[in-house]
This record gives C-alpha cells, structure tokens and sequence, in this order.
C-alpha cells in the first residue's frame, strides 16, 4: 500500500484535457498529492509564431491542407467519440477545487517555474503538453513521465495514433510511455504497446480506443511508481520520423483505409498484437 504522502504528483497538460483529469482522479482516488499546471490556449501571436515555422518546414499546400483539416475534420472524427466520456466539465471543475492548480500562457515563465519550483515534484506527468524544456521538465525530482500516442521512435510528433493509418500502417498502432527528454518523443522508452483494433469500431471510435488503452497503459506505469518498483527504461533507437498535426489529405486517407482494414478482418477474428 502506497503511503498518501510518500510522492508529489505534477500533471502538465494543456486547455484542461480530459485525458489529464483521468489521471489526477486515479491518483485522487489513490491518495496521492497532485498538482496540475495547465498551459492555457496560446496568445494570437504564439499561434502566428508556430504557423509561420510550420508553413517554413512543410510549404504552402501543407497549411493549406492543415486549416482545411481544422474546419473538416469533424466530419471524419466524431466529437461524440471521446476516450474519456465521464470526465465532464462538472468533474474537472470539482478536480480543480480539490487540487493545487495553476494556469499559464508559457510553462517555462517565470511564474510557472516559480510554481513548479515551490511546489517541487518527485514525478511530472505529461498528458497532452506541447514540446517541455529541460527548465520545467528537470524540476522533477526523479524524472517527468510522457504518454505519447505513437510508437517510438517510427512515429514520433502529432497525431501518431492516425499517421499509421494514413500510410496503411495498421502492425505499428500503439503506444509508448518514456522519460521526457530533451529530443521530441525521444526519452527512454518504459512501456511501448501494440493496440488491438476491433471489428466493431468505426474510424472515430477506434481512435478513441487507442487512447484509451495507451491511458490504461499510462496508469499502469504511474501504478508502479507509486510502489517504489524500480522503472527499468530503454533508450530509443535513432531515425524514425517526426509527424507534424495531420491534414485532411492525411485524415481522408487515414479514414479510407482503416474502412478498409476492417473488411479485410475476419468475423470472428480481432486483430491481436504483442507487447513490444
């Protein structure tokens, strides 16, 4: 039985996700002293400053096919298809009182690193945060945590729960939990996943699936560290690619094929996988 006091908890997270409340209720529910520092939308110029790199990195039809993405893409992705239903804005409105909470534009401010500081956490929790420097992330006393929706290091960045579908990838959907490091997604690996897809899931409902297995996965490693087991991690192997937020020629191509792969399933067979 873990001691309520024996670790402080800091889950970094941005615009409140629910995934993030997920894991502060088992952790609520644990006992577990918990803090959330939650990185609020960014400030108009913060939006222009990441497009103007994207639209440098990736060209004109790129974004164009992005903001496209972004007005069509619920048509694809069901929003009534979410991983984490019973996480309701009531929920994290009670999360929130019960807990030390703070909200910041920029994570490595000043403010924010004075928070983290005085706060001082033996583990950080990274649940849908953007990129973290070794400023915020190395306050943690034995190291920061990340969930990443892909499997590292052949698919590392954005949206990697969907990039395999897209390239007809389905024997590389999963899962990986690692240290946060200074390279993106790049941190030793201390539970990597394969996710079964099911037969009776559609395009949006088996995404959610995917998260919410690499949640139960998540839980499953911060269950160790709650027990003082030793968290044994491997370090990545080079290459792999860097996947930028998906376009809607990506998320067409993604739904296409997943539809696909689903007729080719057997009726009576789920497609299973071994734990990497």
């Amino acid at each position: 039985m873990v001691s309520p006091d024996k670790y402080k908890w800091l889950i970094v997270t941005s615009a409140d996700l629910p995934e993030a409340y997920y894991l502060a209720r088992f952790l609520m529910n644990n006992s577990q002293r918990t803090a959330i520092l939650n990185i609020k939308d960014r400030t108009f110029r913060q939006k222009i400053t990441v497009l103007k790199k994207l639209a440098v990195k990736r060209g004109l039809l790129y974004m164009l096919d992005f903001f496209l993405a972004r007005l069509l893409r619920k048509y694809y992705q069901k929003p009534c298809a979410m991983p984490f239903p019973e996480i309701t804005e009531s929920v994290i409105h009670d999360i929130r009182a019960n807990n030390l909470c703070y909200d910041c534009a920029d994570p490595h401010g000043n403010e924010a690193l004075a928070f983290v500081k005085n706060y001082a956490p033996d583990y950080m929790l990274v649940s849908g945060a953007p990129v973290l420097r070794p400023a915020l992330f190395g306050l943690a006393k034995y190291g920061a945590v990340n969930w990443h929706h892909g499997l590292s290091p052949g698919y590392r960045g954005s949206d990697c729960e969907l990039w395999p579908m897209a390239r007809k990838d389905f024997d590389n959907i999963g899962f990986t939990i690692h240290f946060v490091s200074e390279r993106v997604d790049g941190g030793g690996i201390i539970l990597q996943r394969k996710v079964a897809l099911r037969k009776d899931h559609g395009f949006s409902e088996a995404l959610a699936y995917i998260n919410f297995r690499g949640m139960e996965g998540y839980i499953e490693v911060v269950r160790d560290l709650m027990s003082g087991s030793k968290i044994i991690s491997i370090e990545q192997e080079k290459g792999g690619a860097h996947y930028p937020p998906a376009g809607l020629s990506a998320i067409r191509r993604a739904c296409k094929n997943y539809k696909e792969f689903k007729r080719s399933l057997s009726e009576d067979v789920t497609v299973s996988h071994e734990s990497v």
